[in-house]
């Protein structure tokens, strides 16, 4: 029993004198547990009765001593050759404890600095959507890096190891992983890696350790942060992934402050006894390949989302070059179009560069149809056009001028060029060609402060005078 409940009995008793009834109704206890806690005596100890299994005891605790995986099934058939005559359940109930799991016990896991990176995902529903983060962690000094991505595809995992060891400045030995699709394709017959990661690792001369199955020790260092992580993330609101980045910046850059309680130091100090690989001069590209058919009407699917290519393409064999922020096509061997990438759904991106020769095919209704491509081009295209329409440019001539500027710059440079016009409320088609078009005028020559510099000559040499310095 509660010491404290046999303190409050014995005080009620001797100092407030109350009777063994009266104690009884104000703690709520049984009148003879009061009358034991007063006089001090014992509850007698009931001896268990004997069941069908009592002569077998002895025997059960020698098998399971012996045997300690041993199954209730299996106890069970075994009594029964030596005439046990009881039912399956109380053979059960008899050898729980028996079949209890031992808590697993490990050794305690020990690196060198630069020798290990644990990397993983852990994915988190938001009300904007589903984000995956990239966790990464050098084992030595505890260093964390986190960001999250709205996919957790090659593009999006190599993309974070590119981030990280730009900010660690360089490279663990060996990267720990679990049974991630990323890297590991199959584990039986034999451990096969991902082709591509392969590659990847090859390119930054690190090695890659796989961990055992459902061996989460093996990478506890992640395992902890990842579960640090979530109560972080679901302890907090943001309004996208772009907030949550931030947010979630701060917070491991705090933590990478804080004194480490394993190690007695921040993360932060620690990083720079790291002795890690030095990165290559030349940058991995963190995109995933997929293969695509071109539509009749020349576009690709990708993602659930539609993206334009030039119409002299239509029905050819593409492949997709894709990266976190924009997608590449590429047919052979020739890269045709370039659009940012789109995470929503049924979205279609169309570059009107890209239906030229279209329109020179089908002259009739030209300009009509580029008026609408160039609308749909972005939104500020479309603002554009509007208020052009309302102070007297012809819309059609108009959205024309803008198509052709697509022949010299680029789609990116366009949208930059009428979202600077638009701000500055100028909704003139000469002012956007002045920002993106050739300058009619030759540029101011640029002459010596000393004007007889201008005046020097030199004499020519015959080239059969250096044969004789070879």
């Amino acid at each position: 029993m509660d010491p404290s409940r046999v303190s409050q009995v014995k005080h009620l008793y001797e100092v407030e004198h109350l009777t063994i009834r009266q104690i009884s109704k104000e703690l709520r206890m049984c009148t003879k547990t009061v009358s034991r806690i007063i006089t001090g005596r014992e509850r007698p100890k009931r001896l268990p009765k004997p069941t069908l299994l009592t002569p077998y005891s002895r025997l059960i605790e020698e098998w399971y001593a012996r045997r300690p995986s041993l199954k209730a099934t299996q106890v069970y058939e075994r009594l029964k050759g030596y005439g046990y005559a009881g039912k399956y359940t109380q053979v059960s109930t008899c050898t729980k404890n028996f079949r209890k799991k031992r808590g697993a016990v490990y050794h305690e896991l020990e690196f060198l600095p630069g020798q290990c990176a644990q990397v993983d995902w852990m994915e988190a529903t938001l009300p904007f959507g589903k984000v995956h983060g990239f966790v990464f962690i050098l084992a030595w000094s505890r260093y964390l890096f986190v960001s999250f991505y709205p996919r957790s595809s090659m593009e999006f995992f190599l993309d974070g190891h590119m981030k990280a060891y730009t900010e660690i400045k360089g490279a663990a030995r060996e990267n720990w992983y679990d049974n991630l699709k990323s890297v590991v394709v199959t584990r039986k017959p034999e451990l096969t890696f991902n082709a591509q990661f392969v590659d990847y690792t090859r390119h930054m001369g690190i090695s890659i350790h796989a961990c055992n199955p459902g061996k989460g020790n093996e990478k506890g260092r992640v395992e902890r942060v990842i579960r640090d992580l979530r109560a972080f993330v679901e302890a907090h609101d943001f309004v996208d992934i772009r907030d949550l980045n931030t947010k979630t910046d701060r917070w491991r850059k705090e933590r990478n402050e804080r004194l480490h309680r394993a190690t007695q130091r921040t993360p932060a100090s620690a990083l720079i006894e790291e002795k890690l690989l030095p990165l290559p001069v030349i940058p991995y590209k963190p995109y995933r390949i997929i293969q695509a058919s071109i539509g009749k009407t020349a576009f690709v699917e990708f993602d659930a989302n539609r993206y334009s290519v030039p119409t002299d393409y239509a029905g050819m064999a593409a492949t997709i070059c894709a990266y976190p922020e924009h997608i590449e096509i590429v047919v052979h061997e020739r890269k045709i179009a370039h659009h940012a990438r789109s995470f929503d759904r049924h979205e279609k991106r169309e570059n009107p560069s890209h239906r030229e020769t279209l329109l020179q095919r089908t002259p009739h209704g030209k300009y009509e149809r580029i008026y609408h491509l160039m609308k749909r081009m972005g939104k500020e295209i479309d603002l554009f056009l509007v208020m052009a329409e309302s102070e007297g440019e012809e819309p059609f001539r108009t959205a024309y001028g803008l198509f052709r500027l697509l022949r010299s710059s680029s789609k990116e440079m366009l949208l930059s060029a009428v979202r600077e016009a638009n701000g500055l409320h100028v909704y003139k088609f000469r002012y956007i060609e002045s920002l993106l078009g050739p300058s009619r005028f030759d540029p101011a020559a640029v002459y010596p402060q000393n004007a007889s510099l201008l005046d020097i000559s030199y004499e020519g040499r015959e080239l059969t005078d250096y044969d004789e310095l070879a």
